[in-house]
């Protein structure tokens, strides 16, 4: 005959002490996309300040600061861009594959 017990408290409470919580320090998936579209819209909004800086003349504001910034901004959004592509072709190999 089979036993239909409970597991013992004790071997639940050693098998629950050696797994990894559900719970860890990681981000999650949406906030890392929050993260890097904030990081691309504080470098588009720098780049802006830079140029404005420029075309008033304003003391301390460089060409090579402007052409720094606006690269940063431009290599940013191209990551972001190309992040946004491969997500696309994923979801829709995912969506291809059958069941």
């Amino acid at each position: 005959m089979i036993s239909t017990s409970p597991i013992p408290s004790s071997l639940t409470t050693t098998m629950l002490a050696h797994e990894k919580p559900f719970e860890t320090n990681n981000p999650a998936f949406s906030d890392v996309f929050s993260s890097m579209f904030d990081s691309i819209n504080h470098y588009q909004e720098h780049a802006d300040q830079q140029i404005r800086r420029v075309e008033l003349g304003e003391s301390g504001a460089g060409i090579d600061e402007l052409m720094v910034s606006v690269q940063k901004a431009t290599v940013s959004l191209q990551l972001g861009v190309q992040v946004r592509n491969k997500m696309i072709a994923a979801y829709n190999e995912v969506m291809n594959m059958s069941v």
